[in-house]
């Protein structure tokens, strides 16, 4: 097997065509992201303030479980049917 070398895999990205390029940028974005220790560093303030605000309700009882909301949304869709 060949050891893979930058060299190695720049001769492969010759290669791709020119269509695919938009494909191969968002797969080497998605590599060094991939890299990343820990993702929860690149979240966005208002992501990490959503992240709490949900783990505070649950922790405070404010939570509806699939069930009761697919009931909730079929009733719904019923009354709208009428």
């Amino acid at each position: 097997m060949e050891a893979i070398t930058h060299k190695t895999i720049s001769d492969k990205i010759k290669q791709i065509p020119d269509y695919l390029s938009d494909e191969l940028s968002d797969f080497v974005d998605y590599l060094l992201f991939k890299k990343e220790k820990d993702w929860a560093e690149n979240l966005s303030e208002e992501e990490k303030n959503s992240n709490e605000q949900g783990l505070d309700d649950i922790n405070n009882g404010r939570i509806h479980s699939h069930e009761s909301v697919m009931d909730e949304i079929s009733e719904y869709i019923k009354s709208r049917k009428k």
